[in-house]
C-alpha cells in the first residue's frame, strides 16, 4: 500500500482507502472518493473567517462543500464554491506520460 496523504492509502489492486478505518472510498484511481459522504451547507459554516456574505459578489449560492470518508467520518476534503459547479478539486492517480 502506498500512503498519499494522511487519510488515504492506495491498495496494490489500485483501489483507494481510507488511513484510519481501511474503508474503500473509491475502486480506481479516475474516481479515488466516489464512495465518500458529501455534505453542503452554507459557507459562513466554514468558521469565523468566513464572515462575508456571498451575495455581495456574486448571485450564485455558495456553500462549504467536504467529502467524509463513510466509515469513521474523518474529513477528507474541504472547498467552498458555487453550488451548482462540480467540484474544482477533481483529481485522479494517473501518471503522466
Amino acid at each position: 500500500m502506498i500512503h498519499l496523504d494522511d487519510n488515504l492509502m492506495l491498495t496494490d489492486d489500485g483501489a483507494v482507502m481510507c488511513a484510519h478505518c481501511q474503508t474503500r472510498l473509491g475502486e480506481n484511481s479516475h474516481e479515488p472518493l466516489a464512495h465518500a459522504v458529501r455534505r453542503e451547507r452554507p459557507s459562513r459554516d466554514a468558521g469565523p473567517g468566513v464572515h462575508a456574505d456571498p451575495k455581495t459578489f456574486t448571485t450564485r449560492e455558495i456553500v462549504l462543500r467536504q467529502l467524509f470518508c463513510p466509515g469513521c467520518s474523518t474529513v477528507l476534503a474541504t472547498e467552498i464554491v458555487p453550488r451548482d459547479e462540480p467540484s474544482f478539486r477533481h483529481w485522479s492517480l494517473g501518471a503522466k506520460a
